[in-house]
């Protein structure tokens, strides 16, 4: 076997051209994406720092009530955590809706941030209210009643104003079901979504003890009061559960939406010797119940709401209208979007208008920046956010029946 050629470790086997080539695409597509901002750890960065941007609570008038347009903490009274929500965690947490963004209680928080800060927002029935909601003249949040809760728009990048932001995200609750639960505890779901609108947005104040709740009815809620967060459409307070998880964070704690008494019935001889059965007694929640509002100390108003929610649905109303027309039109735009739509669920505004112009759509340029305004972080600047565009594109379609 002397002087008989043999493989070393610098003989390439195989088709090394190819393996070669890849690399350098690979290189080629990470400095495009490190020179665009696009990778998933600037993502990340950017997404921590809108989080935990630092935020001023305020309030609208100087006096010891709270209002609607303030920025509160909702801090649970026990422990000292503080709710907050994870706009970048937008799981499908229910079925089959559209997905909704992680709501936990922060148990170490120094600074108020975006992230762990509220905008109290009225709750405005789609019909007229009835005799059973009292008519309220002021901005002072009463007891008994709808009101809802808008994370800070700060935590995406969104301008704050007094309607939560161009796209607010409202807590919100839903029955128990095996589809529908949190994710640890399995009791009722609470999370922020972008149906604002919706009933499952309303939320109630009511007062701890359960003998005093029809007296404080209408009664103004003070600043740093106990209370209960007591959900409308199924009538189950908000409650902190002991099931700690981790977070992009830290490990913080699950919340639901369910009473936390004793399973015991409640002692009360003087009642009983009045008729009055055990059963019949109504009895207090626990600690786990109870939260309250915690404002500033400056005296801010927010801007007023931003006008571009109606006229983006106005321009998504025509571009139905003009897709209908076209048969397929509008599963063809919804796939485009799926297809393009980046890691991040952000299509720049090019391609968004690029799509709209293939499936045959003649919407104007100043239809395009209101929809991008609308749907996009930061209005529009960093992208459209194709997911919300696509659930509000196929509600719009099957209201006006093209589906």
């Amino acid at each position: 076997m002397r002087d008989v050629t043999r493989f070393n470790p610098v003989c390439l086997i195989g088709n090394w051209a190819e393996d070669r080539e890849l690399q350098r695409t690979i290189l080629k597509d990470l400095l495009a994406r490190k020179g665009t901002g696009t990778l998933k750890l600037d993502a990340f960065r950017s997404r921590m720092g809108m989080s935990l941007g630092e935020v001023e609570l305020t309030r609208v008038a100087d006096d010891p009530y709270l209002h609607f347009g303030d920025v509160v903490q909702l801090v649970h009274v026990d422990t000292g955590c503080v709710l907050a929500g994870d706009p970048g965690d937008m799981a499908s947490r229910n079925v089959p809706s559209e997905p909704a963004a992680a709501a936990t209680a922060a148990p170490d928080v120094r600074a108020p941030c975006a992230r762990n800060s509220l905008i109290i927002l009225p709750y405005v029935p789609p019909k007229t209210a009835t005799a059973l909601e009292p008519p309220y003249t002021d901005n002072i949040v009463h007891y008994g009643q709808k009101v809802r809760l808008a994370l800070h728009p700060g935590a995406w990048g969104d301008p704050a104003d007094s309607g939560g932001g161009p796209r607010p995200l409202c807590l919100y609750s839903q029955p128990l079901s095996s589809t529908v639960a949190a994710r640890y505890s399995r009791q009722q779901l609470v999370a922020f979504t972008g149906r604002h609108d919706s009933y499952d947005c309303a939320w109630m104040v009511a007062t701890p003890d359960p003998a005093q709740r029809a007296a404080a009815e209408g009664v103004e809620v003070a600043a740093g009061a106990p209370i209960l967060l007591v959900h409308c459409a199924t009538q189950k307070p908000l409650c902190l559960e002991s099931h700690r998880y981790p977070t992009d964070y830290g490990i913080e704690l699950e919340v639901s939406a369910r009473p936390a008494v004793n399973q015991g019935l409640k002692l009360a001889l003087e009642q009983l010797s009045n008729g009055v059965e055990k059963g019949f007694l109504p009895k207090g929640e626990h600690t786990d119940n109870v939260w309250t509002f915690v404002s500033g100390s400056k005296v801010e108003s927010l801007p007023a709401a931003s006008s571009a929610a109606e006229g983006a649905a106005a321009f998504l109303d025509g571009l139905v209208s003009e897709l209908s027309g076209r048969h397929g039109a509008i599963s063809l735009l919804e796939r485009k979007l799926v297809t393009l739509e980046s890691g991040a669920g952000l299509l720049p505004a090019d391609e968004f208008k690029l799509i709209l112009r293939q499936v045959g759509s003649s919407l104007p340029d100043d239809g395009i920046e209101a929809i991008m305004a609308r749907y996009g972080p930061g209005g529009g600047k960093r992208g459209l956010d194709a997911t919300a565009f696509r659930n509000d594109l196929r509600a719009a379609a099957t209201a006006a029946g093209a589906r």
